[in-house]
């Protein structure tokens, strides 16, 4: 064979080698990473019950948990005591729904899913610490315009109350006094969960009074709201209407006037009896 075929053939088997070599491995692919879990969403619970209020921002749980409620700021001295009242009206002995988060601060609902904290500010019972968030700071900006709780007197949106009129001394040789009220109480509207309601106290005594104090007993669980006219604390069913500076004189056979809303849990009944100054009053 000479020199050339022996090459053809040297080629030409070198191609068939070629040819028999197997194909080439599919690239290999990248791992994709692992999808992160899902993160968990707060837990709702709506079996807690509210064992105590300490003040109008906390709670005391069935669980022995103690709850600060998100959106409220630290009640202020001139209205702290109707702040609590009004919270322990509404939720003591109540079921509520919390989120479980950590460090003890919470939204709170009602029942029936109401946020607790955006009714007290739309309210005037407490102010927000979050005037960021709109909701809350439209409630606040509505009650402060209407004058409700904290934003109407005595307060009138300061954190102090303000001092209360010195008492008088009657001039030597004045007869005794014949002290005497007479109460008027009428529900001016009623809703389904809530009332206004107007008093009227005429002095039916012999000397002019020149302070007051209003006292009376709800028997269905209603809690004041907020006043005018007057300021107002209450302590379970016992509620203490008491005279603001500018209207704090009723002359012999003259008259003053408030009106209050407040909240109702059933049916409500008008208070049987009332006392002014520690004497009891007639009622018509």
């Amino acid at each position: 064979m000479n020199g050339r075929r022996w090459k053809a053939v040297v080629l030409t088997a070198a191609l068939l080698t070629a040819a028999c070599v197997s194909e080439p491995a599919p690239p290999v692919r990248g791992t994709e990473p692992a999808a992160e879990p899902p993160i968990a969403r707060p837990t709702l619970t709506d079996t807690l019950t509210v064992r105590g209020v300490p003040d109008g921002r906390t709670v005391l749980l069935s669980d022995t948990t103690r709850i600060q409620i998100e959106g409220l700021a630290a009640p202020e001295e001139c209205w702290a005591t109707a702040a609590t009242t009004f919270a322990k009206g509404l939720l003591l002995d109540k079921p509520v729904r919390i989120e479980r988060v950590p460090g003890g601060v919470s939204p709170l609902r009602l029942q029936d899913g109401t946020e607790y904290a955006l009714l007290a500010v739309r309210q005037g019972i407490l102010r927000t610490d979050s005037p960021n968030d709109a909701a809350f700071a439209d409630a606040e900006a509505a009650a402060s315009k209407a004058g409700l709780g904290l934003w109407g007197p005595p307060c009138r949106g300061q954190a102090t109350t303000p001092a209360p009129p010195p008492a008088t001394t009657p001039p030597p040789g004045t007869p005794a006094p014949r002290h005497g009220c007479d109460v008027s109480y009428r529900v001016t509207h009623q809703a389904t969960n809530g009332f206004r309601a107007e008093v009227v106290i005429t002095n039916t005594g012999n000397v002019a009074v020149t302070g007051w104090t209003l006292r009376w007993r709800f028997t269905s669980g209603q809690v004041v709201a907020q006043v005018r006219h007057a300021k107002i604390s209450q302590s379970g069913s016992d509620v203490s209407a008491i005279n603001l500076p500018e209207f704090a004189a009723i002359p012999t056979g003259a008259t003053r006037s408030f009106v209050f809303t407040a909240m109702q849990m059933s049916d409500n009944p008008a208070p049987k009896s009332f006392t002014l100054n520690g004497h009891s009053c007639t009622v018509s």
